[in-house]
């Protein structure tokens, strides 16, 4: 579904004062790619939505796949940016900070159509924390309510990304699912910082932050994350999500650090499950 909020075409041809008869060209992008170094990890990606430009000049926001026309003839350059779903939230779409933009020129002509699929990269100021992606080993320990169950799975066929990820499980005669990641996450307030993950239950989860400051913890859930597949969840569906730690470290400036958390009590499923993989902090 397009975007309500993007610029519809009958604004675009109004600002651009065309003759009766103009005929735009057509940019067409069908897929987008993100490159990574090997310090960065996977190549996994949310991106939902193209922000486009031409020479400077906003064209439109657009879910992908998009054809979005443009009045302009000769050379011109093209900019893309890559947009998500903020929090996960369809109805908080941002452009991501930290992939840079890609840019290509075109030599535009009337009524013609230029295919161009972006490869975005991690802006060069970007520190990207991959550590967290379960090859070398899971991070994530159990609470003292915990009565769920969790394992470091090897298989590249049930992987996200690599070949190993983690698979949380309640039993039907347990109560609550509750582990934490011992690695402490450092933000100071006015940082800017996303965790990325990518995810798949058969059950609605809480990914959340212990807010740790002079030794006091605060439990604090931040994303609900729904189904992302139906039955025994026992082959994953994986999806991603982007959670904003900088709107954390702002609304709680004197923390020490945070530690990311993850809880689920049955509702959809019998036996909720959750795989998780490649989680990196960026910031």
């Amino acid at each position: 579904m397009r975007l309500a909020w993007c610029l519809s075409l009958s604004v675009l041809l109004f600002a651009c004062n065309p003759s009766e008869d103009s005929v735009p060209a057509f940019i067409d992008s069908s897929s987008v790619d993100l490159v990574t170094t090997v310090s960065q990890g996977s190549n996994s990606h949310g991106i939902s939505e193209l922000w486009m430009y031409v020479d400077g000049n906003v064209l439109g926001v657009l879910d992908t796949p998009v054809s979005l026309p443009v009045l302009e003839e000769g050379n011109h350059t093209l900019s893309f940016y890559a947009g998500i779903k903020n929090n996960g939230m369809g109805t908080s779409r941002i452009r991501y900070p930290f992939y840079a933009g890609f840019d290509t020129t075109l030599n535009l002509r009337s009524g013609e159509h230029y295919t161009v699929n972006p490869t975005f990269r991690y802006t060069t100021d970007a520190l990207v924390d991959a550590t967290r992606n379960f090859e070398a080993g899971n991070s994530f320990v159990e609470v003292s309510s915990n009565q769920g169950q969790i394992e470091l799975l090897n298989n590249p066929d049930l992987a996200s990304g690599g070949v190993r990820c983690v698979r949380m499980k309640l039993p039907a005669d347990a109560g609550i699912l509750s582990y934490v990641d011992e690695s402490n996450i450092t933000l100071s307030s006015g940082e800017i910082g996303f965790l990325e993950m990518d995810y798949s239950c058969n059950n609605t989860f809480i990914v959340g932050l212990y807010v740790v400051s002079n030794g006091d913890s605060e439990k604090v859930p931040v994303l609900y994350l729904t189904p992302t597949n139906e039955g025994d969840g026992s082959q994953p569906t994986w999806n991603k999500v982007y959670m904003d730690l900088g709107m954390m470290a702002a609304q709680y400036p004197s923390t020490d650090y945070f530690r990311l958390y993850i809880e689920c009590t049955r509702s959809e499923a019998l036996i909720p499950t959750i795989y998780l993989d490649d989680l990196k902090i960026v910031k």
